[in-house]
């Protein structure tokens, strides 16, 4: 048996939704039915993602973990710079950070603690434009888990820069 919805309970989502799967590790089948011209996005955590769009069949496997399922935004430019507020904030263990970029950059996504030291680095790398997310998993530069607290996560792309706010809860 195996137990599969959107986070908070929901049915479905409008354009964006983290859907948790707790399985025995056996491989799940999964129908999906797209309504007609629109495309739809599976994001796991690793930061792959599986285009879905009409109808069809995916497996996925595993015995814990979340995926993200969104509106395809693929061939579409953001128009500004934006850090997406975390999702879910809080969280425990992992998180989704999205943010937009309106041209390829530099980017940096850093996470500090509230004494401003860093605890890791999700990327440091220059990126194409577009809408992209990242997962971190409470984990610092080490691998090593971080205790309980707020954390902030800073972008650097180009010359913008904002921090966003994050609560880990354990």
């Amino acid at each position: 048996a195996f137990d599969a919805r959107f986070t908070g309970d929901w049915k479905y989502c409008s354009n964006e939704g983290v859907i948790e799967v707790m399985n025995q590790g056996t491989p799940i089948t999964v129908e999906y039915s797209i309504n007609d011209g629109e495309k739809w996005e599976i994001v796991d955590e690793n930061g792959g993602v599986v285009e879905l769009w009409s109808n069809g069949v995916m497996e996925i496997s595993g015995d814990v973990f979340q995926l993200v399922l969104r509106k395809s935004t693929s061939g579409v430019i953001p128009n500004i710079f934006t850090l997406h507020p975390a999702y879910p904030n809080p969280f425990n263990p992992v998180t989704s950070l999205r943010y937009d970029l309106p041209e390829q950059t530099q980017v940096t996504l850093t996470i500090y603690d509230l004494m401003g030291r860093e605890v890791t680095q999700l990327i440091n790398t220059t990126q194409e434009a577009g809408y992209k997310s990242v997962q971190w998993n409470a984990t610092d530069m080490h691998g090593k888990p971080v205790s309980a607290g707020v954390y902030l996560c800073q972008i650097r792309a180009g010359e913008f820069v904002q921090t966003r706010k994050m609560v880990l809860l354990k």
